[in-house]
């Protein structure tokens, strides 16, 4: 009986030794088959990827140094274009569906340029090396190539190869013609501008003039064939008494007494200093420590003075600095004569800079303002039309002759601003 039941406990012992040992084998095999399926697998045309435990991957993954995505819901791979708040922004390989970066350029020939570490789309303004910029479009990222007109209608170049923003002289050698782009904002400049203390005259185009006469604002000028403008005079200028002396104002039709600085400031009565050099020197002198809105609306003071219908004023910019006070000697503004405004002639600004950007800027205000009827519109003023011609420092304001009720007037910083004398 005892010999019995050992070979019954044996049997029962043997029996679960063979269940464990099988149940292991099977554990085993079914980890090989889930291994031997893990990867990239394509499913009714759909790409996953399937993970070491047999689920699908979700989302980014990172394998061999490459990015994929795939879809956080589904799992299925994403290809192509992939949309961020419905905007594009990161695009993967049709074939494998790697992650783009760095750049690349479509069957179309448009190229683009993907974040290196992220991948994301560029758009917009792109700052380069050298101070040189590029531009891609907002929508789809494509780099900016030969010319693009803004909404407001400027235009700019962008260099066919590089994408590089054109600034300054560009030659078109095949057609000899020359275009001129703003330094800071690429835009192609039509009409009379002065460029390193020398005039030209752009067609509508942008085609810079040669060889012929154009008049601008009742002045002729004479563009010899390096499309250098100069004005042409119909009258002498006139010495007359205390060093003074008479010039003739083309446009206006009528001389104007210019106080002595006009011939002894450097520049000046030859022409060589350039309006918008005048101009910067001008207002830093007068409210350098007024930040540049503060010198635009001192230039723009100067620029109105040039179109008042009256003819009050010389018609030039430095008709109107240098003009004398009634029958004296005293100049319409103080820093032509206490040796402010000779400093900065002289190179001597605190921030050339950003006087030459002011000067820039409200010429550009008042041009387009002149051209086409555009209010002169100027940040940190309330008046919608920036047409004040006058300014001096608000304690001497308020002690002019002026009657308060109906003078025009406006206060920023330092300066009072008004249209008149009332």
């Amino acid at each position: 009986m005892k010999s019995f039941r050992t070979k019954k406990w044996l049997k029962g012992l043997m029996l679960a030794m063979l269940l464990i040992v099988g149940s292991t084998v099977f554990s085993a095999s079914a980890k090989e088959v889930q291994a031997a399926t893990a990867g990239f697998k394509t499913i009714d045309g759909k790409t996953y990827y399937i993970k070491s435990d047999g689920s699908k991957q979700k989302g980014w993954l990172t394998l061999g140094g490459y990015k994929y995505y795939f879809n956080t819901k589904t799992g299925v791979q994403v290809k192509g274009w992939m949309k961020v708040n419905g905007k594009y922004t990161y695009y993967f390989t049709k074939g494998k569906g790697v992650m783009a970066t760095g750049w690349m350029t479509d069957s179309k020939g448009h190229k683009r340029y993907f974040n290196p570490k992220t991948g994301k789309l560029t758009t917009g303004w792109v700052n380069c090396s050298k101070g040189r910029k590029r531009y891609f479009t907002k929508g789809g990222g494509i780099m900016a190539t030969g010319w693009l007109t803004n909404s407001k209608g400027q235009k700019r170049y962008f260099y066919k190869t590089s994408g590089y923003m054109a600034t300054k002289w560009v030659k078109n050698k095949s057609k000899n013609i020359s275009y001129y782009f703003a330094t800071s904002t690429g835009y192609m400049y039509t009409g009379l501008k002065t460029i390193d203390q020398k005039n030209y005259y752009f067609k509508s185009n942008g085609v810079m003039a040669v060889s012929t006469s154009v008049t601008v604002n009742g002045i002729t000028y004479s563009i010899a064939a390096n499309g250098v403008a100069t004005a042409k005079t119909t009258k002498p200028n006139v010495n007359v008494g205390n060093g003074n002396v008479e010039i003739y104002d083309t446009r206006n039709s009528r001389y104007y007494t210019m106080v002595k600085e006009y011939k002894s400031h450097p520049g000046i009565a030859n022409g060589k200093t350039s309006d918008e050099a005048l101009l910067a020197a001008l207002c830093e002198s007068e409210a350098g420590d007024q930040g540049k809105i503060g010198m635009e609306a001192v230039a723009l003071c100067v620029l109105n003075r040039t179109i008042k219908s009256d003819k009050e004023f010389p018609s030039t910019i430095r008709g109107v600095i240098y003009e004398n006070i009634g029958s004296s000697t005293t100049p319409q503004y103080s820093v032509v004569r206490n040796g402010a405004l000779l400093k900065r002639l002289n190179g001597q600004f605190e921030n050339r800079t950003l006087a030459y950007q002011a000067a820039r800027e409200a010429m550009t205000i008042f041009n387009k303002h002149v051209t086409s009827g555009k209010a002169r519109t100027l940040r940190g003023f309330k008046q919608k039309d920036f047409n004040y011609m006058y300014f001096m420092m608000t304690s001497y304001f308020w002690n002019q002759n002026l009657n308060f009720s109906k003078v025009k007037y406006e206060t920023y910083k330092g300066h009072t601003f008004f249209v008149d004398w009332v």
